[in-house]
């Protein structure tokens, strides 16, 4: 595979974790920060200011995502963007949480063509006059996989960057499996180069996604790198430097404590657990005691068993 992209996720991939992945590992080609969301005050959160404020440092190179269904809101975002030195930007429709949907955002924007074609006729022009490129994330519809047909004909009137595809609907949120199909009527139909993201979670399932599709250039990982930070650099399922997890794990976790509150920082690390407790083959009761932990030196008790027994 010629490029790798961390995908955005949502209290996981935070700037946080993408400086410490950058710091001790290899293999990303470009990240995505989690969405920001411009509304009508014109104005982001200080949490969000946070996500793009020193581009990670320049460790990896970074990619804003917004989420939005208004053009003016969205056009003023990315001008706040591109001051900042940010010569991307990255558009979310394909969040499937059924809070973001209700307000016709995210895989909801999805089940309005017309309005979806109207944003991108407003939004090109600026981002062209500026210079910015403009990439989509997307789903293959809202309720119904052939919603798709129309989609990608909307996409192909427009110079998008790239069309990252997840090819599931937003009713299959994550448990339907990923329909791979549409990924190669993706490849067949686009005028734009099209990212595969999806399910893809062992270096078998990358050596198998690469050998059916060998004219794929870029994949997008999620969940992959959360739970195996290593895996890109290693070509392996289990850490060979355990040592050097341990490390990048404990950078994550200080970078918490140092913004967060405890509760906040516990939420955030157990929550990168729930994958890499399964990658590293952590027994139940170990996971368990990790999950149950009520205070930051308690977890740290909990996960050093399982550093000193790797």
């Amino acid at each position: 595979m010629k490029r790798i992209y961390l995908a955005p996720m949502e209290g996981l991939t935070t700037r946080i974790f993408r400086q410490a992945f950058g710091k001790y590992y290899d293999g990303v080609d470009k990240c995505f920060t989690p969405f920001l969301s411009p509304n009508q005050n014109m104005s982001f959160q200080k949490r969000e200011m946070d996500e793009v404020c020193d581009k990670d440092r320049n460790t990896i190179e970074t990619v804003p995502q917004l989420i939005c269904c208004n053009a003016d809101h969205f056009i003023w975002a990315a001008g706040v963007l591109a001051e900042m030195g940010y010569s991307e930007v990255n558009f979310n429709l394909g969040c499937p949480s059924g809070t973001v949907v209700a307000k016709k955002k995210g895989s909801g924007f999805l089940s309005f063509p017309d309005e979806l074609d109207a944003f991108f006729d407003k939004v090109f022009p600026y981002m062209e006059q500026h210079h910015l490129r403009l990439s989509v994330k997307t789903r293959l519809g809202r309720y119904d996989e052939s919603e798709f047909e129309r989609i990608l004909g909307i996409y192909n009137q427009y110079p998008i960057y790239e069309v990252i595809l997840h090819p599931r609907v937003q009713k299959d949120f994550y448990r339907e499996p990923v329909k791979r199909k549409w990924f190669e009527y993706a490849s067949e139909n686009s005028k734009n180069p099209i990212v595969y993201n999806g399910d893809l979670f062992t270096t078998g399932d990358i050596a198998s996604f690469e050998t059916e599709y060998p004219e794929a250039e870029t994949v997008m990982l999620g969940r992959a790198l959360i739970g195996r930070p290593y895996l890109l650099e290693d070509n392996s399922d289990t850490p060979k430097d355990i040592a050097k997890l341990r490390l990048f794990h404990n950078e994550v976790l200080d970078g918490y404590r140092a913004k967060c509150d405890e509760f906040s920082t516990l939420c955030k690390m157990k929550e990168m657990w729930e994958h890499m407790a399964p990658a590293l083959m952590v027994t139940d009761s170990d996971y368990k005691k990790i999950r149950k932990s009520k205070t930051v030196s308690e977890y740290m008790m909990n996960t050093e068993r399982i550093w000193n027994n790797g």
